[in-house]
């Protein structure tokens, strides 16, 4: 998960396995205090992983940088933003490329969903 904060992203993130994939794998609870007018991005691994004709992956920067740029955008607009960069860079969709984008509202909680 990706949090915009006045600007500035940072990484939330457990230990990369996929949920329910694995019988052996275990998880631990992280807790992250949120602010009014954060912005949560929860995302595949399909979406940084999306290649180019060279090869060369989308990435954790360029993620990072389009949710800066998107930041004034409703989180549906957002969403379809990022999918639309993902898209344009990657010569093909092979694998699953999802996007998740909450706003956080004090008094309210999540929302926008």
């Amino acid at each position: 998960m990706l949090v915009l904060r006045d600007g500035k992203t940072f990484e939330i993130e457990e230990n990369g396995l996929m949920l329910a994939a694995f019988d052996f794998a275990t998880y631990a609870s992280a807790t992250q205090p949120l602010r009014c007018g954060d912005r949560l991005l929860l995302y595949t691994d399909g979406i940084v992983e999306a290649a180019d004709r060279a090869g060369e992956f989308f990435g954790m920067d360029a993620l990072k940088a389009v949710l800066r740029d998107t930041a004034k955008l409703a989180p549906s607009g957002a969403a379809d933003s990022i999918v639309a960069s993902v898209r344009k860079w990657s010569s093909a969709q092979d694998d699953d490329w999802t996007v998740l984008i909450c706003d956080y509202v004090p008094g309210v909680g999540v929302a926008n969903l």
